[in-house]
């Protein structure tokens, strides 16, 4: 009788351990879908914030470099003015300017450091906001793949385990099967 169920609990056992490499290959295949996605995501992320980031510092970088015509655009100050003062401390250390031309100077100084200040919190203002925009991004886009991943990764353990509980199941039924099919054997010897 323990013959025939070492035979049938080795059929169970074996079902049972194909099944469950079955559904580890299907959860594995699942499992490097999600991490690939989860890859191309955080690299797709990435790299259009770095666009952004840089489209942005060349703006800044345009903005500060044009403050000079801006200040001239507003007609605060000459072309000849922006031209001279923006060779800076030189003309003011060599002693070629007037008190009136000092006092514009002061001022065009003054006016360019203010719109450098407005420009640089600016840029501050953006770029916080594009880090805001692709955090948001990461949580809504990223976090999901990340999670279904990691509930992949526990699943497929968990697999694992289970599946060589059942190879184990498998070999003792094995061992029971033909440890009893010795004892069946017909004993020719006659005694």
């Amino acid at each position: 009788m323990s013959f025939l169920l070492g035979a049938f609990g080795k059929l169970a056992a074996g079902r049972t351990y194909r099944n469950l490499q079955a559904r580890l290959m299907r959860v594995r295949t699942r499992l490097n879908r999600a991490t690939r996605q989860t890859a191309t995501m955080s690299k797709m992320i990435e790299t259009q914030k770095k666009m952004e980031l840089n489209n942005l510092t060349a703006q800044a970088s345009f903005a500060n470099s044009s403050i000079g015509a801006t200040l001239v655009g507003s007609g605060l100050f000459s072309a000849q003015e922006a031209a001279m003062f923006g060779s800076g401390a030189a003309a003011w250390n060599s002693g070629d300017m007037d008190v009136n031309t000092r006092n514009r100077y002061t001022a065009f100084t003054q006016a360019q450091a203010e719109m450098k200040a407005k420009n640089e919190m600016v840029l501050a203002q953006m770029k916080n906001a594009i880090e805001e925009k692709y955090e948001n991004m990461n949580d809504m886009l990223l976090e999901p793949l990340k999670q279904e991943e990691e509930s992949l990764a526990t699943e497929k353990d968990s697999l694992e385990s289970q599946l060589e509980l059942a190879k184990a199941d498998y070999e003792a039924c094995k061992q029971m099967e033909k440890a009893d099919a010795k004892n069946l054997q017909p004993n020719y010897t006659g005694g």
